[in-house]
């Protein structure tokens, strides 16, 4: 039996969405004075017309419930324990939320497949009845510590909670869209297997999830590889993806033709931002030039872009490229824009993802951008940045044989960074999807209040829709966790 929150159970409240097509029931475990409960007074908010902070975030769960009530069938209610709750966070990143299945389930009455474990909620769907009756069936914690100062403040930036239903969160962080990815994992969007040592976390069998999960470099799903070559696929960056027929039709409709920066005959694959003209609109060639900048408290590297080029002359016309790091991503485009630069390229800092990082604005939705913005991962970046001392020359375009975030198939990457990170590999999509989707392991801000592939992938683990989509160790039910950071 899987472990729930330490949470207290003081002062329940019973909310539950309405018009549901599925009853998704929101049971507030907060104690009196904080989280759902919290009586300071607020102003409504883009349609919320709660008047206290603790009833604009308990709005906010019960029209995420809806959203998804209406996506699902189900004779069957769905209770969730929820509450809101300091959790980790400081000025460059933190824990948005965290969530889980309460149970998994496996060889019930018409179980699709043997052996198989289920989320609780969609067992109960294909069982006809509740199996764990008087317990919830989804756990989910959210973080108050957004909404203080010190959380997600780096002096320039200050996110709180947009609790607002109209998806104008500006510069913070929308919770509405962060309540319908916990409740994405919470349905069944999560692998029932430790990427760090590959062995099952229940039961001695795979979730529902993992029968859809495929390596594409040896042609052998995750059921069918050993505990060692699971944790291998779970490292194999770009290779671990979701070949569900569902989500593989809708993604040929949704996700973006890939964007690539060819640099003579190698095709980089390339991370794109979510300010600005896209990167696709046009093919844009020119030469590679490194955009110096003044080691200064805007960013201590001369490489950084985070103040204005000193090599402007050299820059105009080209593709200016900086590293990431010390500013926002939107900093060090306004600065190569200045300088002339008719795109940037960022190069990753960070070696624990093997990624092309996707950028955002860092809640500067007022800045005129007029070049595109595209990144590499750091490996890449080790092979670039050596030539750029000579005539380097670049193409940024379309590579019309890939859908951006999938495979030559068709089939959709899943989040498979080069060093495990418990909590956020495998169980997500991948971060190099276009657009962004809602179940990356990280916020992003052009997300809108829609399911996207989320539902898909619930119909090939089994459940039935009323309408069709647009195209810490883990314990026992795979705990998931959203972050945003710079």
């Amino acid at each position: 039996m899987p472990r729930r929150f330490a949470i207290a159970l003081i002062a329940l409240a019973l909310s539950t969405s309405a018009f549901a097509k599925v009853k998704i029931t929101i049971q507030n475990t907060n104690g009196p004075g904080v989280g759902f409960n919290d009586p300071t007074p607020v102003a409504p908010v883009g349609g919320n017309t709660g008047t206290t902070l603790g009833q604009q975030r308990l709005n906010v769960f019960l029209h995420a419930a809806d959203i998804w009530s209406q996506a699902l069938d189900s004779n069957v209610e769905i209770k969730v324990d929820a509450s809101m709750v300091p959790l980790e966070c400081d000025s460059t990143g933190g824990v948005l939320g965290q969530a889980l299945a309460s149970n998994y389930a496996a060889n019930f009455p018409n179980a699709p497949k043997a052996d198989v474990n289920y989320p609780i909620a969609l067992a109960n769907k294909f069982a006809g009845t509740d199996l764990t009756p008087g317990q919830a069936h989804i756990f989910a914690q959210f973080s108050t510590t957004i909404d203080d100062k010190t959380c997600l403040n780096d002096g320039t930036t200050d996110s709180n909670w947009y609790y607002g239903f109209d998806a104008k969160h500006g510069k913070d962080e929308d919770l509405v869209i962060v309540v319908l990815h916990e409740l994405g994992h919470g349905l069944g969007f999560a692998s029932g297997i430790r990427p760090d040592d590959g062995r099952y976390l229940a039961n001695n069998f795979p979730n529902a999830f993992d029968l859809n999960v495929l390596d594409n470099s040896t042609g052998r799903r995750l059921t069918q590889m050993s505990a060692a070559q699971r944790v291998a696929s779970a490292i194999n960056t770009g290779h671990l993806v979701w070949d569900g027929p569902s989500t593989k039709a809708a993604a040929a409709k949704l996700l973006n033709s890939a964007t690539a920066l060819t640099i003579g005959a190698k095709n980089y694959f390339v991370g794109l931002a979510s300010f600005g003209p896209a990167a696709s609109a046009s093919v844009i060639s020119g030469k590679l030039v490194i955009g110096s900048d003044a080691a200064d408290t805007a960013g201590p590297s001369a490489f950084d872009g985070c103040s204005a080029f000193t090599n402007a002359a050299a820059v105009a016309g080209n593709i200016a490229v900086v590293d990431r790091g010390s500013c926002n991503f939107i900093v060090k485009t306004k600065n190569a824009q200045a300088a002339g630069a008719k795109a940037l390229l960022v190069i990753d800092n960070k070696r624990d993802t093997c990624i092309a990082p996707g950028m955002s604005d860092g809640g500067d939705t007022t800045s005129v951008i007029t070049i595109p913005t595209i990144s590499v991962n750091a490996l890449d970046g080790d092979v670039i940045k050596p030539q750029l001392a000579g005539s380097l020359n670049g193409t940024i375009q379309v590579d019309s044989t890939f859908r951006s975030g999938a495979d030559a198939a068709g089939n959709v990457r899943l989040y498979t960074p080069c060093v495990t990170l418990l909590g956020s590999s495998v169980s997500h999509w991948d971060v190099v999807a276009s657009p962004n989707l809602l179940m990356e392991p990280s916020i992003n801000t052009d997300l809108a209040h829609v399911l996207d592939l989320t539902i898909n992938e619930l119909i090939d683990i089994g459940w039935s829709t009323s309408s069709q989509a647009p195209a810490e160790p883990l314990p026992p039910t795979g705990r998931q966790f959203l972050k945003r950071g710079h």
